[in-house]
C-alpha cells in the first residue's frame, strides 16, 4: 500500500490531445474497498481519466501527473486494474460464455472467474450460449462488468454505467455491484453523469467540470443529489452548500 493508505492515488494528472488540454490537474483518492464516483456532464473529462489510469489513452495524447496503485506506478500493474469502457465493451459476434473464456485466457482466473460470474450475473447463465449481440443492452452491461471482474483486479473502473440502460436493470445492477464490493472487498472507480446513481453507486464523489475537479463530496451523497445537479448545471456555485461535507476542491 502507499503511504497514505490509498488504494488508488492521482496526483496534479494532465493530459493533452494535441494542443487540447482535456485533464487539468486532476488529483483525486481511493482507500482500498472504497467507491468513488467521478461525476460531470459530457466531455468533462471523465472518461478521459479512467482511460489514463487504466493505461488505455490514444499513442497521440500526453499525460504528465502520477497515478499510483498500491504505492506503485499504475502503468507498472496494468493486470490489476479492469476497465469497463462506455462502448465497444463486449465481443459482439461471440457468446456469453466465450467473451468470459476469452478473458480467462490472459488473465489469472485462480480466484474470480467464470463460477464467479455467472454466480452474481443469472442471467448471464441463462444466456451463456447467447451471442453478446443479441444480449440487451443491460445484459451486455453485465457481461462486460462479469468480464472485467474475472482474475481479481484491485481496481474496477466503470465508465458510464447506467447510460442508456432502463430504472429496473439500473437498480438490479447497483445492487449487485454492491454486493459484489462487499463480498470481494473491491475498490471502484465511477465515471457517472446523473447524479441520481450516486448513492448507489459510490461513497463519495468528485465533481468535474472542463477537465477540473470543482468539488468533493464526501458523504452522503443522496442528501447532496439536488446540489450536484445543481453545480452540474452551472447554476449553483461550486461550494454552494451551507453542509460543511461539500467542500471547494483546491488545487
Amino acid at each position: 500500500m502507499s503511504e497514505t493508505g490509498n488504494r488508488l492515488s492521482i496526483k496534479n494528472l494532465k493530459v493533452s490531445f494535441g494542443n487540447t488540454v482535456a485533464v487539468h490537474d486532476v488529483s483525486l483518492d481511493l482507500a482500498s474497498g472504497a467507491s468513488v464516483a467521478l461525476v460531470g456532464s459530457n466531455g468533462a473529462g471523465k472518461s478521459t481519466t479512467l482511460l489514463a489510469v487504466a493505461g488505455g489513452l490514444d499513442i497521440g495524447a500526453t499525460t504528465n501527473g502520477t497515478i499510483l496503485l498500491d504505492g506503485a506506478p499504475a502503468a507498472s500493474r496494468s493486470k490489476d486494474i479492469s476497465l469497463v469502457p462506455e462502448q465497444e465493451k463486449v465481443f459482439m459476434t461471440l457468446t456469453v460464455e466465450d467473451n468470459l473464456k476469452c478473458v480467462s485466457t490472459y488473465r489469472n482466473a485462480s480466484d474470480l472467474g467464470i463460477p464467479d460470474v455467472l454466480g452474481w450475473f443469472p442471467r448471464l447463465a441463462e444466456r451463456r450460449s447467447t451471442l453478446a449481440g443479441n444480449l440487451s443492452g443491460g445484459e451486455q452491461q453485465m457481461l462486460a462488468i462479469g468480464m472485467a471482474l474475472i482474475g481479481s483486479p484491485r481496481l474496477l473502473l466503470l465508465d458510464e454505467p447506467t447510460l442508456g440502460l432502463a430504472v429496473p436493470i439500473i437498480e438490479q445492477l447497483c445492487e449487485t455491484l454492491a454486493r459484489i464490493r462487499k463480498e470481494i472487498s473491491l475498490t471502484v472507480l465511477v465515471a457517472e453523469a446523473d447524479s441520481h446513481w450516486l448513492p448507489h453507486l459510490a461513497d463519495s464523489a468528485y465533481v468535474i467540470q472542463r477537465g477540473r475537479i470543482i468539488a468533493y463530496i464526501p458523504s452522503d451523497l443522496g442528501k447532496h443529489e439536488a446540489e450536484i445537479g445543481d453545480i452540474l448545471l452551472g447554476i449553483a456555485p461550486r461550494n454552494a452548500s451551507n453542509d460543511s461535507s461539500v467542500s471547494e476542491a483546491k488545487a
